[in-house]
Order: C-alpha cells, then structure tokens, then sequence
C-alpha cells in the first residue's frame, strides 16, 4: 500500500512539474523574439507609422523599430517568450527614436 501511495504522488510531481510553465533564464533574449522582430514590418510613409520594440525581455538588450503593424506581432512574441524571464541589468536603458527613413522604419540612439 506504501508503495502504491508512494508511485501515485511521485507521478503527480512529475506532471505538475511538466506541465509548469519554463522559465527562459535572466537576462533572455530569446530566438523565437529575434525571429519575430527580424520578420516584423518595417515599412512606413511617416515617422508615426514607427515605434520601438525590445531586442530581448530586458531593457538592456536595447530597441529595434518596427511599423505599429509589426509591433502587434513582435508584443505577441514578447508577451510569450518573456513572460517569467526575470532582469538583473535594468540601469542601462538606451532608447531610439524611431523614425520613417526612405519608407523603412530605423532607429536612432537616444540615451534617456
């Protein structure tokens, strides 16, 4: 009977465990967020058509810009690559000014 409650409990731990969602270390920059900023659109006619989105789930991976159609994705990616990725480096914010250059959507550093 010991044995028996013993091997019930072990499965349980076992699938909680499976089933929990992954952390994706500190300081991440993970692929899927790469990818999807490397893909995101970029076009534009104006600078408002821009807006800047992090290269990594830490300020300190710095910023890419993006149209606000690609933003859309890159949050989605974001939200779900990021979402228990915890950061140790939060003091060096460098942010860019997005702007619409020749209709693509490029950045130029501002420190804050």
């Amino acid at each position: 009977m010991k044995k028996v409650l013993f091997l019930t409990v072990c499965a349980a731990v076992l699938a909680a465990c499976a089933s929990a969602p992954k952390s994706v270390g500190i300081n991440a920059k993970p692929k899927s967020l790469t990818k999807a900023i490397l893909k995101a659109d970029k076009a534009c006619t104006a600078d408002a058509d821009c807006v800047a989105v992090q290269k990594g789930c830490c300020m300190c991976d710095g910023y890419q810009a993006v149209s606000q159609k690609g933003a859309e994705t890159v949050k989605a990616a974001f939200d779900k690559a990021c979402s228990l990725a915890p950061c140790t480096r939060e003091m060096c914010r460098v942010q860019i000014a997005p702007k619409c250059v020749n209709n693509v959507c490029t950045g130029e550093s501002s420190r804050e």
